[in-house]
């Protein structure tokens, strides 16, 4: 049984929460209406994971996490409004520690697919955090260690290439800022990126990293021609492609059915950058729950890409890229840092 801090000044919502966990038979749930509250049962007792609410009195969400952090290591998931500046709150709450985030319920429709969510990603993280250290799967011989990253043919691959695609999930806002800020000035490759996120938050999440990166980043629209040194993020309830045109790339936004229940997924992205750029392009596969991007990931293998994942010890989910390895699609596993190291060589 894992157990469960639910931190919401609203007696509904509180109900709520408990009663979807309940009836799962997997978690003990503890609640508290109030910051106060709930800072004193964290210094008492031990969670698995904690769920936030945003607006609440005497703190608000993105404090709360900040003091939690002080005290206690516990995985945060943030309840957040369904609007573009709850969007904003949201990724001050991931900058702050929050693991992931929620989108509170704004109908009786919605509900459904809260509980369906909330579900999965206390699960996901729990069962992450309880996982013993000692994974076999990842374990790719010509992959471990920094070693790799002074092969001049590994950086060569990429420095041919076209253009760079990234899957991320649970866990990507915190890992995408400090891997873009980090990123040289002069980096010439562009790079499309598919985070999953709901069409609210794409906008607002590409104007924060670019303002944090002092970059060219923005969210993808369609035909937009894909220019050296930018970087594209899906849009929130779209696919994002990449389509070659007389002898250019261009972006494609797609509004075509969820692959796997998401959109965008990565798997649209890394099969459109196989079938564009062939081996002249890079796919990365981070952290995520599920397996989104594990087959497109292998259609860019089969072609002759270079293939990455995100190392086990630096995900918070290792769900995607765990999918991607088993499926053969993955030729290293590194780091972000490791990441951001290979792709400054160029």
């Amino acid at each position: 049984m894992y157990k469960v801090l639910v931190v919401d000044d609203s007696a509904f919502m509180r109900q709520l929460i408990k009663s979807f966990l309940d009836s799962t038979g997997k978690f003990v749930v503890t609640v508290a209406q109030t910051p106060l509250i709930a800072l004193d049962r964290i210094r008492k007792f031990k969670f698995d994971v904690i769920t936030i609410d945003y607006e609440m009195p005497y703190m608000n969400g993105v404090e709360l996490i900040k003091k939690i952090k002080e005290i206690t290591d516990t995985k945060i998931l943030m309840i957040s409004a369904y609007t573009r500046p709850g969007a904003y709150t949201t990724f001050e709450a991931l900058s702050a520690g929050a693991f992931d985030y929620i989108l509170k319920p704004s109908s009786e429709e919605e509900l459904e697919e809260f509980k369906y969510e909330l579900i999965k990603k206390l699960t996901a993280v729990c069962e992450e955090c309880k996982k013993e250290n000692t994974s076999k799967v990842h374990k790719l011989p010509a992959a471990i260690g920094g070693k790799i990253l002074l092969e001049d043919s590994i950086v060569e691959r990429v420095r041919l290439a076209r253009v760079i695609g990234i899957g991320i999930s649970t866990g990507g806002p915190p890992v995408l800022e400090k891997m873009f800020r980090s990123l040289k000035e002069d980096f010439p490759i562009p790079i499309l990126v598919v985070q999953h996120m709901p069409p609210n938050f794409t906008k607002p999440f590409a104007d924060r990293l670019a303002t944090i990166a002092s970059k060219c980043i923005k969210e993808a629209s369609d035909m937009e021609e894909i220019k050296v040194g930018c970087i594209y993020i899906a849009k929130g309830g779209y696919h994002l492609a990449v389509e070659e045109i007389n002898g250019k790339l261009y972006t494609r936004v797609l509004d075509l059915e969820k692959i796997r229940s998401h959109k965008p997924s990565a798997d649209i992205l890394f099969s459109s950058i196989a079938e564009a750029c062939g081996k002249a392009s890079v796919g990365i596969v981070m952290t995520g729950m599920g397996s989104d991007g594990s087959g497109g990931i292998l259609e860019m293998r089969k072609k002759g890409a270079l293939t990455i994942a995100q190392d086990e010890k630096s995900c918070v989910v290792f769900g995607m890229p765990k999918a991607a390895i088993e499926k053969g699609a993955i030729e290293l596993v590194l780091s972000p840092d490791q990441i951001v190291e290979l792709l400054n060589r160029v």
